[in-house]
């Protein structure tokens, strides 16, 4: 296997769900998008919640970018489209396909933390990371 599909399939293993009362999903959801922040992602507000990337043109390239999906109790984040995740697009968004891998591995890592801090034992919170 070479290096990019294990980077894509690294990239679509990256499944994060937290399940607790709306309020504090609210209240998490802020942390969440500093973490996003903090990794060199920007987010941009969506329907279900958020999609954090470096760029907007990265996002209309297709390349790979987190999601963020709040719906009632359910916090969950998750890579779209690990699959497209490209050396000769993401060179021509000026990124290597490794630096964009690591940002959203960087990130997703920082919002697992902030979620297993955050999770009390009556909630329910599912990792899985690379």
């Amino acid at each position: 296997m070479s290096g990019i599909e294990e980077m894509r399939d690294g990239l679509a293993r990256i499944h994060i769900t937290l399940k607790a009362s709306p309020e504090r999903v609210e209240e998490i959801t802020e942390e969440i998008l500093e973490a996003g922040r903090s990794a060199g992602l920007n987010p941009e507000k969506r329907a279900e919640g958020y999609a954090l990337m470096p760029s907007r043109e990265m996002a209309v390239m297709g390349l790979p970018h987190l999601r963020v999906a709040i719906i009632g109790e359910i916090l969950t984040i998750w890579v779209r489209a690990p699959y497209s995740l490209d050396e000769e697009r993401c060179e021509d968004a000026g990124i290597s396909a490794g630096e964009l891998y690591e940002m959203l591995l960087a990130a997703a890592v920082k919002m697992a933390e902030i979620l297993r801090k955050h999770s009390a034992k009556d909630e329910f919170l599912q990792v899985s990371l690379p």
